[in-house]
């Protein structure tokens, strides 16, 4: 399962940008390219939403602004994270952009490039170790 997080879970859902502040993620099964919109219980708190998304099965998980404190917890529990770029995005166009393979895979290697918390401050703000 692809997870992306989106603002609404009705209408015409788009990409948003803080990850850990998403209200709600797109669950996508990449064969078929259906969807099912969840409420993210780890709302407000990026490591927390991570171990959400870890607990729903995420395989992968894309996002415009992500701090290093989720992200070492979704790659150390095996989630493929990738970016999708600072803009939102209606959610279909979001799903077809990670199925192209397009996106740019972030790694430990590469994270300090890609990983930007997006707060006012530049810092990430949820209370983890970063370790």
């Amino acid at each position: 399962m692809i997870a992306i997080p989106v603002e609404s879970d009705n209408g015409t859902p788009m990409s948003t940008k803080l990850f850990g502040n998403a209200k709600f993620f797109a669950m996508v099964e990449p064969k078929s390219k259906e969807y099912t919109i969840i409420a993210n219980e780890g709302c407000g708190n990026g490591i927390q939403t991570a171990n959400y998304l870890l607990e729903q099965g995420a395989s992968s998980a894309l996002y415009g602004f992500l701090g290093d404190g989720p992200f070492h917890v979704m790659v150390r529990g095996g989630i493929n994270v990738y970016w999708l770029g600072k803009e939102t995005m209606p959610l279909d166009k979001a799903i077809e952009t990670a199925l192209s393979e397009s996106l740019v895979h972030v790694t430990t290697e590469n994270a300090a490039l890609y990983l930007d918390p997006g707060t006012a401050a530049g810092a990430c703000e949820c209370g983890c170790t970063h370790d």
